[in-house]
């Protein structure tokens, strides 16, 4: 029988305990495998209710919605077609345990003595206690075809009990840990086996491609990321087609096991591939070489997805190499749109060791051969998508609005830009060239 815990607060439900104790449920999980513990349920859902000690802005009524929840406790329901029992138990003894550090100092509720300051030992006790008063619950719930092996259930809580000491929760949690590793990882190579045996039909454009790191990104790196966009741009122009999904995410980490460990998607609209680039290699290499690193980075990303799902090889290397060519500081043209007359295109050029881009406005006049190119400004290279989401072009004005929800990352900027075409095309600071 799988064991689920389930810590519940305010606002808050899920997520696991914290320290030495974080495994503590799939220890009993598997000590009650290897008893032989017999049940007609597959799964057991423990809820622990703790009550918040420290007053968080704004859920003043939630909090006493809560607080009318939590005097009703404890709480039961058998969901027999499913083979789950739930239990929620109240829990003050952990309200401490979940104390955000950002509120350590702050002012809390009185709380009683006896559930202040209970070492991890003391608390890992009182779990085996609560799932003991679950097994109570459970009992007087029972009907002639429910099967629990009340008698091994007990028996393996309390040898677990007395296996408790602080060197006990220490050895767990290492222990645990690389098991649930090791558990994630066979996951993950499984389903990757499983996306290997299928010949999906290719039948869906690329849309986006992606790269996330395992290790944090110094900002004045985020240019990098660039890459991504350059490589993307030769794979539509090369029709490139994948199966049912249109977001190709890459997922870059120091080790294979641990980039493909997080690389299974939860939605059919986006696939991940696994890459390997260390991040003491990334950061003290020059950088030209930490451009390169990033496009190899993106090449076995990109060939990894198309290996497990017989994509087009031969599109991704020529989009690579092509990407290459362009470099990753190289203009390129962001966002263009035009009449029969006027067209207008805004570029962007990364800024080689910060965290932003020049932005390039140009003005075409088609008809007389007239051209307006000036530099707009620079900004943060994630804010100028959201600024520049929408543009529409006549021959008297040009009007670029952002994107909805934009008012607070705009704060302080001209939200709405209007540009007079005959005015930008006789600014004589603007002209590029003249054919009249």
């Amino acid at each position: 029988m799988k064991i689920y815990l389930i810590p519940v607060t305010v606002g808050t439900r899920g997520g696991g305990l914290q320290g030495n104790l974080r495994y503590i449920d799939k220890y009993i999980e598997r000590e009650l495998g290897r008893s032989g513990f017999k049940s007609s349920f597959n799964e057991l859902h423990l809820s622990i209710a703790y009550l918040l000690l420290y007053n968080t802005p704004g859920t003043a009524f939630t909090e006493s919605n809560y607080k009318n929840y939590y005097d009703t406790l404890p709480y039961s329901r058998f969901d027999r077609k499913n083979k789950i029992i739930h239990v929620t138990l109240k829990a003050p003894e952990f309200s401490e345990h979940f104390i955000d550090k950002k509120h350590q100092k702050k002012s809390q509720f009185e709380m009683a003595n006896e559930f202040k300051n209970l070492s991890d030992t003391r608390l890992a006790q009182i779990l085996i206690d609560k799932y003991v008063e679950a097994s109570q619950i459970i009992r007087s719930k029972m009907k002639k075809e429910d099967v629990f092996d009340f008698t091994t259930w007990e028996q393996v809580l309390n040898s677990i009990k007395q296996k408790i000491t602080p060197e006990f929760l220490v050895a767990n949690s290492i222990n645990e840990k690389k098991r649930q590793l090791q558990l994630e990882i066979d996951t993950a190579e499984s389903y990757r086996l499983e996306r290997k045996n299928k010949n999906a039909v290719k039948d869906t454009l690329i849309r986006d491609v992606r790269i996330s790191f395992d290790f944090e990104l110094p900002k004045h790196l985020f240019y990098l990321r660039r890459y991504a966009d350059l490589v993307l741009r030769q794979l539509i122009q090369k029709e490139f087609m994948c199966p049912h999904y249109h977001h190709l995410y890459i997922k870059i980490a120091g080790q294979k096991k641990k980039a493909i460990k997080d690389a299974i998607p939860v939605e059919d609209w986006f696939t991940y591939g696994a890459a390997v680039l260390k991040k003491d290699t990334l950061l003290k290499a020059e950088p030209p070489e930490q451009q390169s690193l990033i496009l190899n980075a993106i090449r076995e990303g990109l060939l990894d997805i198309a290996d497990l799902d017989k994509l087009d090889k031969t599109k991704i290397l020529e989009a690579i190499n092509e990407a290459e060519e362009t470099g990753v500081l190289t203009e390129i043209i962001f966002k263009a749109k035009e009449n029969k007359r006027i067209a207008f295109v805004i570029s962007t050029k990364t800024i080689l060791g910060q965290n932003e881009e020049e932005i390039f406005f140009m003005i075409v006049d088609k008809e007389t051969g007239r051209v307006a190119r000036w530099k707009f400004g620079q900004e943060n290279i994630f804010l100028i998508g959201g600024w520049f989401g929408t543009i529409n072009v006549t021959n008297k004005k040009i009007t670029i609005k952002p994107r909805a929800h934009m008012d607070l990352v705009l704060k302080g900027k001209q939200k709405i830009i209007e540009l007079d075409v005959e005015k930008e095309l006789a600014d004589p600071a603007k002209i590029v060239t003249d054919s009249g």
